[in-house]
């Protein structure tokens, strides 16, 4: 059981705070394919890598920016060396932009069943202050494009938290995003990344970041939102509709282990993480030479394994399982009982340590005591 991440390295212009790798040059696309294909090829005659896998997920930059045909080479590839479940999980990113009922036709056709889009707001103030190329109503149309396609699993993106000056549109956008027919919405907090844009404006005074009191109001507004909406709060950032939840991406809270391919890409199996040089001139020639694209890699102790297991578990609606082997012996309880006083954590019937409703924000903080 394991999962198939492709990064996408491509995007016509950056946004102000996206630190990802990207790369704007689109006439390097079709080699870039081609690499990717080998890169496959290497790992599938890996004895590790050899059975098909569970979910598909192409992430970028925007995958979206890539023609039909690529796309297509790419999915034929990967069927040429793996036999796919029809009901796996195929996940493509799109920018609204790029949906015409053409394209979303097309992804179809080839197969993928899950798109990820990424609005981020319903305010046409907010999205020309983060220098997305969609409008609103170009992000309506593309969901309805996208279901009229016979795709049925739409997620959207949206970010919280914006600079003083922004913050009033949250609540509107959010309440729309919702009357939309979306399975699946995943929220974030804005950051400000060191060497983005939007840092370099916070550095000079152009923007002012938002306080934490409207970033936990914000937070909250859409807690209560989207339960009242009747989706599922199954991690920290992510709602689903009941069936809805992202089984790619919840492979990466659960330890399940998964290959990721293209530039910058990660991949993790059993405690050991490698992960792919971040320049795609060098990622094209080491596939060219048939050689693997690898930055480093790292093995990690015990004690990593166990604050991973402490980190990403909590972030989940399942929370972190008290019985697992390498939680036995540790310190846990007791560390846990202050934060279960304060009503932040509870310990469940089943085993589990979980955040409270008013846990929630805390989880970075109850990460490290627990640790």
């Amino acid at each position: 059981m394991w999962g198939l991440y492709l990064h996408i390295p491509f995007c016509p212009t950056r946004c102000i705070y996206c630190d990802f790798y990207s790369q704007s040059d689109l006439s390097l696309q079709s080699a870039f394919v081609e690499a990717l294909c080998r890169e496959l090829t290497i790992y599938h005659d890996r004895e590790q890598w050899a059975t098909a896998p569970r979910t598909i997920y192409l992430g970028g930059g925007t995958p979206s920016s890539l023609p039909l045909p690529l796309l297509e080479r790419l999915m034929q590839h990967i069927r040429s060396l793996w036999p796919l479940d029809e009901t796996i999980e195929i996940t493509l990113e799109a920018n609204p932009e790029d949906v015409s009922p053409e394209w979303a036709d097309g992804v179809a056709q080839l197969g993928f069943n899950r798109i990820s889009l990424g609005v981020q707001s319903f305010s046409e103030e907010t999205l020309r202050f983060l220098q997305r190329r969609h409008s609103a109503t170009q992000a309506e149309l593309a969901i309805s494009y996208i279901r009229q396609a016979g795709i049925s699993n739409v997620s959207i993106d949206l970010i919280f938290a914006l600079p003083k000056g922004y913050e009033q549109h949250w609540s509107e956008s959010l309440a729309h995003a919702l009357t939309l027919p979306a399975t699946h919405l995943s929220a974030y907090g804005l950051t400000y990344e060191r060497g983005t844009r939007l840092d370099r404006m916070r550095e000079r005074g152009v923007v002012s970041p938002s306080s934490e009191e409207t970033y936990v109001e914000q937070y909250y507004t859409l807690v209560a939102a989207c339960q009242e909406a009747g989706f599922t709060h199954y991690e920290l950032s992510n709602w689903g509709l009941p069936g809805f939840a992202s089984q790619h991406n919840s492979a990466y809270w659960d330890g399940t282990p998964y290959l990721g391919l293209g530039p910058s890409a990660h991949s993790y199996m059993a405690g050991h993480r490698w992960w792919n040089l971040s320049d795609i001139h060098l990622y094209i020639e080491r596939l060219q030479q048939d050689t693997l694209p690898i930055a480093d890699e790292e093995w990690l102790t015990q004690t990593e394994l166990y604050e991973e297991c402490i980190m990403l578990g909590l972030r989940t609606s399942c929370g972190i399982d008290l019985r697992r082997p390498m939680l036995q012996g540790a310190p846990l309880m007791e560390r846990a009982t202050p934060w279960i006083k304060q009503g932040l954590l509870t310990h469940t019937a089943d085993d589990h340590l979980r955040l409270t409703h008013e846990g929630l924000v805390w989880c970075d903080r109850i990460c490290a005591a627990l640790c």
